[in-house]
């Protein structure tokens, strides 16, 4: 059976699934391109501590810097019409890198990857595709930034939205202004991407679909896990986080220098309630998995900065509501110490 019509059936049952299951409560979010007012989910940390946000006032997109060492803030003014993802520091902090789509993304799904510089306050172009790009991440050997890039934007059901499948991951090497596409997959969907610490890998989070052969299969038995893509051999990609877990692994980033993951996954998923996103811990070499938040609410989006042995990461109040109430925490690597860090817009 082809994998597209796997899907077409896969999706008409969750779909019949998620009415029943809404009754108790139990929906999901909306996606982020949704939301165009107030706090997203989108963000990144600087090894000093410094927070870039993306933020919505009355629908025009910003990027937000603030500095809470000296409770400073200064604000990048976008293009009106677009929306705004993955803000990402490079290593030197200098320079914000960022994804920005067009709103009305199923007549023109148009990607286009722009650098803000904060010494010149200048921002351009690097590049852009007539595609979606969902995910940016910078190599930290060499001067190249890998993005994931849908294929298509489409429904895969008459029952289901409209949405970026077909994903795959690509290069674009800024020195040589040259793109290159390192797998060939065409996944249904493909989140959470890292780079390796010597360059050589990328780890993606996705569907753990190559034995599945019919919807059934697909439905009763595939999860999304953790997977490790070799540059190299890209048709070699292994399952490095735990093959056994029965519970989808939602999102996820690499604790650097070890071999350890912080995860997002459901805590409650035989309670029959409002799901509960929580974060986890897992060491690839122990296969040892510890619960690091204990909210009851949605927690997700983590980064790790080594630099101050923190982990930082979005709760949403309002999980499972219209609107979505976005709010900054950090913690300590092993979950203690864990506070809300204030932004001026949750002020």
């Amino acid at each position: 059976m082809k994998k597209k019509t796997i899907f077409w059936w896969m999706i008409a049952m969750v779909v019949v699934s998620t009415l029943l299951l809404t009754v108790l409560g139990i929906v999901f979010g909306k996606s982020e391109v949704e939301k165009s007012e107030g706090l997203s989910g989108h963000f990144d940390i600087s090894k000093e501590g410094s927070i870039a946000y993306v933020h919505y006032t009355d629908g025009r997109p910003e990027i937000r810097l603030y500095d809470p060492a000296n409770s400073t803030e200064n604000v990048i003014p976008l293009e009106d019409d677009k929306y705004i993802l993955d803000p990402t520091f490079t290593n030197e902090a200098s320079l914000i890198t960022y994804i920005a789509t067009n709103r009305n993304v199923e007549e023109d799904p148009t990607s286009s990857v722009r650098q803000y510089n904060l010494q010149t306050n200048e921002d351009k172009e690097l590049f852009s595709v007539p595609s979606v790009i969902t995910e940016i991440a910078f190599s930290p050997v060499e001067d190249s930034l890998f993005y994931l890039q849908a294929g298509t934007y489409e429904n895969y059901s008459p029952l289901a939205s409209k949405r970026p499948h077909d994903f795959d991951v690509h290069e674009y090497k800024i020195s040589e202004n040259r793109h290159v596409q390192h797998t060939n997959l065409k996944e249904y969907s493909m989140e959470s991407l890292h780079i390796s610490e010597d360059g050589e890998s990328v780890f993606v989070q996705m569907l753990d679909d190559a034995e599945a052969e019919t919807a059934e299969d697909i439905f009763n038995n595939v999860k999304q896990r953790i997977f490790e893509i070799p540059l190299s051999q890209p048709d070699t990609l292994r399952i490095v986080s735990d093959p056994n877990r029965d519970i989808d692994i939602n999102g996820f980033t690499i604790i650097p220098n070890r071999q350890d993951f912080i995860f997002q996954s459901v805590a409650n998923i035989n309670e029959g309630d409002l799901y509960h996103y929580e974060l986890y811990h897992f060491n690839k070499e122990t296969k040892e998995e510890q619960q690091l938040t204990h909210l009851k609410e949605y927690a997700g989006n983590p980064k790790v900065v080594m630099d101050l042995k923190k982990i930082y990461f979005i709760v949403d109040k309002q999980f499972a509501k219209a609107t979505s109430d976005y709010h900054l925490f950090r913690m300590n690597l092993d979950g203690t110490d864990m506070e809300e860090l204030p932004l001026p817009v949750n002020e």
